[in-house]
């Protein structure tokens, strides 16, 4: 006990609920009605801050204190068993303390007034000590309403649990009556007329009264014909006197009764079956009709699935076609250039520049003439120096392969650029199961996969 308070001292700025075991929760109420004192009273704590507080000064010597006269958990509970002096230290102040040998902290309140502080300090010094009588008293008021209470609540659960209890078995009694009446109901409809099958797919009370009412008036009405006519008979054989119908005219009356009767009653039957036979009929003309409307459903949605595929197709091939037209353009482009760059690298290599190409057939043949003509004088001329000739040949012979390389070169790019600006065969297209992205039309049997590869002809393939 001193250990547990101890800790609550220590921890007295927490809101925390204190409670004791076997003893109902402290709330203010509770330690209101048990206290020998209460009131309003100022508190330091161990921060040295002032804070009002309710207290309640309960038998026990345990002092519990809360934030208001309404709460339900206490902020604190202090022990007055050690705290034997009790003083007035300043202006409406009192201070518990301890002996010297015990050490625990002090404990200081502030009462409003005078006259509080003194009521607060002799019931701290002496009334908490004469008040046994009072608390076991108090706790035994606070026993009964608890058992008076307790009691109440117990019968009026029992009134409740009986009550259920009694709702229950009246609904299974209803339910077994409504059962046992659905039955009676069948049986009756069965004797008068209706088949086995359809007394048994009366599944409702309500139903099966309906039915046996149209019965019973159908075979009212048959009865009161019948009546009239057996009437109507006797009456004519009344009425004739002693030349009255003989009993073979009376007889063959009653067997055209007999024969009406049956004849109707087989007719009933034609109709009974007639009408089941409709109603299973139409059944299956319902079943068939929604069947066709589903199919009807999802042959249109796949009409629009279709259509918009066909769309993004076509989409897609207008797209790829101007792709492949940009891209053909840039590889002609790219190879008339890679061209250029390879004749400008043989000219660079041959000292030559493109202004040395800007020379035609005529200027060609002009050349090979003068080199022609060169060699004839060179020829003719037999009084020259050997080196001259020499030196003559050779740069002859020199300006004439750089003539047939040029010549050579000049063929070379003008095929190139011809190659270059002439379109490229399709290459050719895979078996259609070797590409992962084909599909295979159910309509045409072709392929679909992209706008040059596809060999399906349909204008919406259909495809999985």
């Amino acid at each position: 006990m001193n250990t547990f308070l101890g800790d609550l001292r220590g921890n007295s700025s927490n809101n925390t609920t204190l409670t004791i075991k076997s003893s109902p929760p402290k709330t203010a109420a509770v330690a209101t009605r048990l206290g020998v004192r209460t009131g309003v009273l100022t508190k330091r704590n161990e921060q040295q801050v002032w804070q009002r507080r309710y207290c309640a000064l309960v038998p026990q010597t345990l002092l519990y204190y809360y934030d208001g006269e309404h709460s339900e958990s206490a902020r604190g509970i202090i022990d007055l068993e050690y705290y034997t002096e009790v003083e007035v230290v300043a202006r409406n102040t009192i201070r518990l303390s301890t002996p010297p040998d015990i050490p625990l902290r002090s404990f200081f309140f502030k009462a409003d007034d005078e006259d509080q502080c003194a009521a607060w300090a002799a019931a701290l010094t002496r009334e908490r000590y004469f008040v046994v009588a009072d608390e076991r008293d108090a706790y035994q008021r606070l026993q009964a309403e608890f058992q008076k209470q307790s009691s109440e609540s117990a019968e009026s659960c029992d009134r409740l649990r009986e009550e259920t209890a009694q709702r229950r078995r009246a609904c299974e009694a209803a339910a077994l009556r409504l059962g046992d009446a659905l039955a009676q109901l069948r049986q009756q409809a069965v004797s008068l007329g209706l088949s086995e099958s359809s007394a048994a797919s009366l599944r409702e009370p309500r139903d099966a009264v309906r039915e046996v009412a149209h019965r019973l008036h159908y075979h009212m009405r048959r009865a009161a014909h019948l009546g009239d006519a057996v009437a109507g008979a006797a009456d004519q054989e009344t009425s004739g006197g002693g030349a009255g119908p003989s009993d073979e005219e009376r007889l063959r009356t009653l067997d055209d009764l007999r024969e009406r009767v049956a004849a109707a009653k087989r007719a009933r039957q034609r109709e009974e079956t007639a009408r089941l036979a409709s109603e299973g009929t139409r059944a299956d003309k319902a079943a068939a009709l929604d069947d066709a409307q589903r199919r009807v459903g999802d042959e249109a949605k796949s009409r629009v699935a279709a259509e918009t595929k066909a769309a993004e197709l076509a989409d897609q091939k207008r797209i790829l076609v101007r792709e492949v037209k940009q891209t053909r353009k840039r590889a002609a482009d790219a190879k008339a250039l890679g061209a250029e760059l390879e004749a400008r690298k043989e000219l660079g290599t041959l000292g030559l520049g493109l202004d040395d190409l800007e020379v035609d057939e005529e200027t060609h043949r002009e050349l090979a003439l003068k080199r022609a003509g060169l060699a004839r004088d060179t020829s003719s001329d037999g009084g020259g120096s050997d080196s001259c000739s020499l030196d003559g040949d050779l740069a002859a012979h020199a300006r004439k392969n750089s003539s047939d390389r040029l010549d050579d070169l000049l063929r070379r790019a003008t095929s190139q650029a011809r190659d270059a600006e002439r379109p490229k065969p399709p290459p050719p297209r895979p078996p259609a199961g070797a590409s992962p992205f084909a599909k295979v039309c159910r309509r045409c049997g072709g392929t679909v996969e992209g706008p040059r590869n596809s060999t399906c002809k349909c204008a919406a393939p259909q495809i999985d």
